[in-house]
């Protein structure tokens, strides 16, 4: 679940984005700019000219899915101008499902179901609510790095830079009381100094 359902717009004003979310609600997705780093597998649309700004945007989205806007050279998929939004909602689309194509992740005991919104361990199954499927489906397409506050109330939340809340911290709360046992293996949320992240399968339980 890389992208959870936004596309990232590298662009040098919202333009773009408010054009994309006339359409994206309808669709199940919506488009923000990028306001950093994003996590890998996330979509990205670079709609730069300039070398430099185009260069930026191209490391910012290191591991991510791109559509880039303009002529590139053939290690990105380019979408040719003049660009018709038509033609870029369906190559948007086809980039979404073939990032919902998924396998299923192992977390700790539990195999995590994103579309079902469900963590399956044995014979027994963890609801998850929308959000917390989000989170996790956000923190696993990191692969295990970590992840800041701040980005996560962006993707995962939609709030802008500079929300005073603990809402991350209440859903992390929350969802540890729902798959923490006795078992260390079940404590693959881990928090650390500047964010979170989870032991993926194979890694070493801890924290």
């Amino acid at each position: 679940m890389p992208d959870l359902r936004t596309v990232h717009v590298a662009a040098r004003d919202d333009m773009l984005v408010r054009a994309l979310n006339e359409h994206g609600p309808a669709a199940g997705w919506r488009a923000a700019l990028l306001a950093g780093s994003v996590a890998p597998g996330a979509l990205v649309i670079v709609d730069f000219d300039e070398p430099a700004a185009r260069t930026e945007a191209l490391a910012l989205a290191h591991k991510s899915k791109l559509l880039v806007l303009g002529d590139l050279d053939a290690a990105h998929e380019a979408v040719a101008r003049p660009v018709r939004l038509g033609v870029l909602l369906t190559r948007i689309g086809a980039c979404l499902a073939e990032a919902a194509d998924m396998p299923v992740v192992r977390l700790g005991p539990y195999d995590f179901l994103p579309d079902e919104q469900l963590l399956r361990g044995g014979d027994s199954a963890i609801r998850l609510t929308e959000l917390e499927a989000r989170l996790l489906g956000f923190l696993a397409a990191a692969g295990g790095a970590l992840i800041d506050r701040e980005q996560l109330l962006a993707d995962v939340w939609g709030y802008s830079e500079g929300v005073d809340t603990h809402t991350v911290e209440t859903h992390i709360w929350r969802l540890r009381q729902k798959v923490e046992t006795e078992d260390p293996a079940t404590r693959f949320l881990v928090t650390e100094v500047g964010g979170y992240r989870l032991l993926m399968a194979g890694a070493d339980q801890a924290g």
